[in-house]
């Protein structure tokens, strides 16, 4: 049990660090706590299915951003003056984010749609 009590302790740490220096995590994370419920007032209440979507999209984005937050303070670590190739691979994970983003969206818009 204590092996899995450790391992658990690195993502976790991982998590709580991203929640309380990260703005962009803290505004993912309200988004979806505010969010989720405000569109199910919006529409008077969610499908299970409806809820499981718009979960699962307020999740991928988080762990979009997330990772893209890893890979820009790793890469600035390992070369902190500016690089082209560095700079789009910061660019393409903070595509990444936008990407997820634009789903979470859409799915919102098809749920809300589909309530009207």
């Amino acid at each position: 049990m204590k092996y899995w009590i450790t391992r658990f302790s690195h993502p976790l740490r991982g998590l709580l660090f991203a929640v309380k220096n990260d703005l962009a995590i803290q505004i993912d994370l309200g988004l979806g706590i505010i969010g989720i419920p405000a569109v199910s007032l919006l529409v008077g209440g969610l499908s299970t299915n409806e809820l499981l979507l718009l979960v699962f999209c307020w999740f991928f984005v988080v762990v979009a951003e997330l990772q893209n937050t890893a890979i820009e303070t790793a890469l600035d670590q390992v070369h902190p003056e500016h690089h082209e190739a560095i700079g789009r691979s910061k660019d393409m994970t903070a595509a990444a984010v936008v990407w997820a983003g634009v789903f979470g969206l859409i799915c919102v818009v098809l749920v809300i749609n589909g309530k009207i």
